[in-house]
């Protein structure tokens, strides 16, 4: 199936967020039609359109690039994208809110958790960060936790109004101060030492 045909099969299940239905999602017309796909299942068809919804956003997330490459904070620019990203989200939270209960269902919670590290880690790109180790996992796991705090808010919570976005931006953001602090903190500790403790002391035997 090309990309024209999934954006149109996308585009009716954005649109039509409140009655889709995963389970069932092969009972749409448009999917009825689309012999490509005829033999494919619920679930096949299902996580083929949420990984293409994925790939759009990653997609449309690298378009802020030009946007944000004259301000010169590297916090800035996160706080930038994140605010793009969950006022991108808001807009298509019905269709959010099926996509992740269909993933809680099947139980593929690696799918959600990849889904956020992604998300975070192609915002630290276009931030320009170029860290490495366990500086570079450091860093997308902290933003991980910052973006999917507002984001579950967005998708549970019926009231929950776009000016809200900010404000839980910046008290993630406040929370853990600066992503530099964070980075310094966890650089200071000594790995080595820690996993020294869980050396066998040949002296004592055995063990185990």
């Amino acid at each position: 199936m090309n990309k024209v045909e999934k954006s149109k099969i996308l585009n009716y299940c954005i649109q039509n967020a409140e009655n889709l239905f995963f389970s069932h999602i092969k009972e749409i017309e448009l999917i009825k039609k689309n012999k490509k796909i005829r033999y494919m299942d619920n679930n096949e068809v299902s996580d083929l359109i949420i990984t293409f919804y994925f790939e759009e956003i990653i997609f449309s997330l690298e378009k802020q690039k030009k946007i944000i490459n004259n301000i010169i904070s590297t916090t800035a620019k996160i706080k930038m994208l994140l605010e793009y990203q969950l006022n991108y989200d808001l807009k298509r939270k019905y269709f959010l809110k099926k996509v992740f209960m269909h993933l809680s269902k099947e139980k593929k919670f690696s799918q959600i958790l990849d889904y956020c590290f992604k998300i975070s880690s192609k915002m630290w790109d276009l931030a320009g960060d170029a860290s490495t180790d366990l500086n570079y996992y450091s860093k997308r796991l902290i933003l991980s936790a910052v973006y999917s705090k507002t984001f579950i808010k967005i998708i549970t919570l019926n009231g929950y109004k776009k000016e809200k976005i900010v404000g839980d931006i910046d008290s993630s953001l406040k929370k853990v101060k600066t992503f530099n602090e964070i980075k310094s903190k966890i650089c200071s500790v000594d790995i080595l030492s820690l996993f020294n403790k869980f050396k066998p002391d040949n002296s004592r035997g055995r063990g185990f």
